[in-house]
């Protein structure tokens, strides 16, 4: 009887999906409606029909501590304090899990979690080719915050252009300076879950894109360019036809056309002055009048080699381009489209296996027309559902994470890639790096969300952003000729530059210790820095500034050599930074203590995020949770303990605020692991505190504790 109740089961749920999902598109429109519990139930019968259909079980309800912890590193990226773990679980509330997951979707930590989520999708980093991308990763941020429906998310991208600071969503073409053809690939894998690359240079050996079909699509967004040429600067067009007439001049004074271009050629410290002066206002996208054209190797008979490639779409509908039509707005109608037929389902996917580990089509941006979901119902329901939203992802997720097959305990098998996962449960994760870096400063930082703007290689480039800004801003405003002037007056400081070069080469060549090379380096910097503060000294004053600030700030000219004073001046604090570094609650606390979100990106080499597998941002998805032995002992050896163990660390305030030791190893447990210890561990903790005392066995107890997998694990 229990058999036959399931297939009977089994066939309801595959006829009502049949029912549903053959409907008009009047009545699609209704698919997913209702509240989010609706929701949520529906989609648990869908995954319900998927395990009665491989004779499976629904794993247990997980209890409350272990939800706690699982949905805070879900959304918030961290695990909770002992005290938001003790507030939930002393609520009353019946529907106290659905009130933790909306609270914990309109928080900083969601905010926070979802952009390093994103960031490696994207391989956000914050300096790309002759620019700083700061902005773009605050437009992330703010992208998030105020929830932007992912469709308008995607399409801000894709027909955004200009400098970083104007429209920071340029970010996403500038990351790839230099390389339309790669970010087509690229957004093609992301956005469409399709891997064309193959079909760069050839047909694809495995899939059915072609190369030409390859090239008419790239053809869409090739126009614009990311980070242009020197010479497609204005200025730098504006000086050129200034020689032309001064070559032209010379010609009426007398001279030959040989004679006249000599005079009018800059000299080669003036072209390192223009080089200099244009290289911020080279760091933007631009459309340019430029075509795109099949490689002058083409070997099919499809299309001839150096073929014009007109903009066309390998799948779904056409995204014609009128006569007045934008060729990127198509592109981004196009895409981010309802109707696409993978724009909408990769998202549904991406985001479902964010939450459940593992994808109901994997890889998750590998679609082909042969794929085929784990759970094809589910899948299609989950797509109209996102549809139904209208690309609202906090809804979504908040639909997902309301699920009782979200809210299960794990199995305790993982299964292995090529394993197809009915979801009896989400399945057991190591926690990625930012969220390890995240829960290890939860137990030291206290309000760890609130320390904001302050990690200084983060705080270095955002600075340098704002004077790339101040720079174009100053050169924009300034008449050509007026510069062209100043060229030739900041020649000579070039040249100056350029014998202090020369010797410093030499003398970096025979340096025989480190130490020499190093300092060596280190004065060439501070002279570099003066000489390019020199040039924006001068900008300044060209505009009207008053200076005194800034030369006090940068030093001045001498006859004594390049130049004296401040090599760099220091960025003066914000009043926030400087109430931040008067807060009690962070006295002691170095400014590199925050969120891997507000660290720079990606974090330096040897930084604890790569040491625990952050993406070096070079790939798509380039993270790692794999172990290794450098893990083990900077968690064994490092500098983690000392933070746990001040005086001033969140668990020390919570350990010293609970009674007899009983209630403190209470503290201890659930802090780390969102439990009390068991009677064993007691015992074990105990024989260890008596052997060492206190203070060591306290400090053996939290080496021991975040080395543990029950840690480092998502349950």
């Amino acid at each position: 009887m229990l058999i036959l109740f399931r297939w009977i089961v089994v066939l309801g749920l595959a006829f009502q999906s049949v029912m549903v999902f053959s409907a008009s598109p009047e009545q699609k429109s209704a698919i997913g409606a209702g509240s989010i519990l609706e929701a949520a139930e529906r989609i648990d019968l869908l995954v319900e029909a998927g395990l009665q259909a491989q004779n499976l079980d629904r794993n247990e309800l997980a209890p409350d501590n272990v939800f706690a912890r699982r949905v805070y590193l879900d959304i918030a990226g961290r695990i909770p304090t002992y005290v938001e773990l003790k507030q939930f679980l002393n609520l009353n509330s019946e529907n106290k899990r659905a009130e933790l997951i909306d609270e914990l979707l309109d928080s900083e930590g969601y905010v926070s979690n979802f952009y390093n989520y994103w960031a490696d999708i994207l391989r956000v980093k914050s300096r790309g080719r002759r620019t700083i991308m700061v902005s773009y990763q605050d437009w992330i941020k703010e992208s998030l915050r105020v929830n932007t429906p992912y469709d308008a998310f995607v399409r801000e991208m894709i027909t955004s252009e200009g400098y970083v600071w104007d429209d920071p969503a340029v970010g996403y073409y500038l990351r790839d300076a230099g390389m339309p053809l790669d970010n087509m690939s690229n957004t093609a894998q992301v956005f469409l879950g399709t891997r064309m690359q193959c079909a760069q240079c050839h047909d694809h050996p495995f899939d059915k894109w072609t190369q030409k079909e390859y090239y008419h699509m790239a053809s869409y967004t090739f126009g614009l360019q990311a980070q242009l040429p020197y010479g497609k600067v204005p200025i730098s067009q504006d000086f050129q036809r200034i020689q032309r007439g001064l070559a032209q001049k010379a010609i009426r004074e007398g001279a030959t056309k040989q004679e006249a271009r000599k005079s009018a050629q800059p000299t080669a410290a003036q072209r390192r002055v223009v080089r200099d002066l244009l290289t911020p206002m080279t760091a933007q996208a631009a459309e340019l009048d430029r075509d795109l054209r099949l490689p002058d190797d083409y070997q099919y008979k499809n299309a001839k080699p150096k073929q014009k490639m007109e903009p066309k779409t390998p799948f779904g509908g056409e995204a014609r381009i009128g006569k007045n039509d934008d060729q990127r707005e198509v592109y981004a109608d196009w895409m981010t489209s309802s109707e696409n037929p993978r724009f909408s389902t990769v998202i549904a996917n991406r985001l479902w296996k964010k939450a459940m580990g593992v994808g109901l089509i994997e890889p998750v941006d590998n679609f082909t027309d042969d794929t085929v979901a784990s759970n094809p119902d589910l899948m299609n329901y989950l797509t109209e559902l996102m549809i139904d939203y209208d690309f609202d992802m906090k809804q979504y997720l908040r639909t997902l994470f309301n699920t009782r097959t979200y809210q299960s305990l794990v199995p305790v098998d993982t299964p292995e890639p090529d394993e197809t996962y009915y979801f009896q449960g989400p399945i057991l994760r190591r926690m990625t790096a930012e969220q390890l870096w995240d829960s290890l400063l939860t137990l030291a930082v206290i309000d760890l969300d609130e320390r904001v703007g302050i990690e200084p290689q983060l705080r270095k480039a955002r600075a340098g952003e704002q004077l790339m800004e101040d720079h174009v801003d100053r050169l924009e405003s300034l008449d050509s000729a007026a510069l062209y002037g100043m060229v030739k007056k900041l020649a000579e400081l070039e040249t100056r530059f350029v014998s202090f070069e020369k010797i410093y080469r030499q003398q970096l060549q025979n340096a025989t210790t480190d130490k020499e090379r190093n300092e060596l380096r280190k004065e060439y910097r501070k002279v570099r820095t003066q000489k390019n503060q020199a040039m924006e000294l001068y900008l300044a004053k060209m505009n009207g500034e008053d200076t005194t600030e800034m030369e006090q700030s940068f030093g001045s000219m001498n006859s004594g050599g390049m130049m004296a004073g401040n090599a760099g001046g220091k960025a003066k604090d914000s009043e926030a930074m400087i109430e931040m570094r008067r807060d009690p609650r962070w006295r002691g606390v170095s400014p590199g203590l925050v969120r891997a979100s507000e660290i720079i990106s990606p974090a330096p080499p040897g930084h604890f995020l790569r040491q625990f597998g952050q993406s070096d941002r070079e790939i798509i998805e380039n993270s790692n949770d794999e172990a290794s032995v450098t893990q083990a002992l900077r968690l064994l050896n490092g500098e983690t303990l000392y933070w746990l163990i001040k005086q001033n660390s969140a668990l020390s305030r919570s350990v010293q605020e609970t009674g007899n030791a009983r209630k403190r190893m209470d503290v201890i447990f659930s802090s780390f692991f969102a439990r009390t210890p068991t009677p064993r561990e007691r015992e074990l903790m105990g024989a260890q505190f008596q052997e060492y005392g206190n203070s060591r066995g306290y400090r053996q107890l939290l080496t021991a504790l975040m080395n543990t997998q029950e840690f480092r694990f998502i349950q």
